[in-house]
């Protein structure tokens, strides 16, 4: 209803309406480069990652990966003329989850814009020689971290997640002699930024959204 004051019109605010929330996409992304080298040594990485929208500030992101030996080992190998019973074979996988909290306008809803994220991550690989696969050596990776991000591509359907942060990381190491024994491995060798409990992250994912 209205009230009528002279030339002026009020409405009541009960009866303003407020701008619809319009449902946002679900984003389904990947990065290519992560197919060159990967987050466990000499790995090759394949993922997908999907980001859900779950609110007008929030979305929940899930992703899977798939590790095989990285091309540039393959190179490195092939260069050094290294026998095929002697080259890396490598199998593994990652899972990764992380809810992110959008810093928006009012004009803006989730999944674009300014976010903060906490995220954790867990990966697991075995590495061995092509005729030596009942010894092998099995990493593990483990993080949380707290994520600060930006993701574009609001107004088209090709959109790129660019974030970084800092978390706590555990690697672990362990050889497999065979099925029924294993010891742990000291990664000393690998340098105090492996060994180190501090994350420190950077990341770029590139997506397509689907409305």
């Amino acid at each position: 209803m209205a009230s009528c004051d002279g030339d002026t019109i009020r409405l009541k605010p009960s009866l303003v309406s407020k701008k619809p929330y319009h449902p946002q996409p679900l984003i389904l992304k990947t990065n290519p480069l992560a197919i060159l080298w990967g987050p466990i040594p000499f790995t090759s990485e394949y993922r997908m990652v999907a980001e859900i929208t779950t609110g007008r500030t929030q979305s929940t992101q899930v992703g899977i990966s798939i590790f095989g030996t990285s091309p540039l080992w393959k190179a490195i190998e092939k260069a050094a003329k290294v026998p095929s019973y002697y080259q890396l074979k490598i199998r593994g996988w990652r899972i990764q989850a992380s809810h992110k909290f959008y810093l928006i306008s009012r004009r803006r809803y989730a999944p674009f814009g300014f976010y903060v994220s906490p995220l954790v991550s867990y990966s697991n690989a075995r590495i061995s020689l092509q005729n030596y696969k009942q010894n092998y050596f099995e990493f593990s990776h483990f993080n949380a971290n707290i994520l600060i991000g930006v993701q574009l591509g609001r107004n088209t359907k090709l959109t790129i997640d660019i974030f970084g942060g800092l978390g706590y990381k555990e690697n672990t190491v362990f050889y497999h002699i065979n099925s029924y024994r294993s010891v742990p491995y000291s990664t000393k060798d690998f340098g105090d930024l492996y060994n180190s409990p501090v994350k420190a992250t950077f990341g770029i994912n590139f997506g397509y959204a689907i409305y």
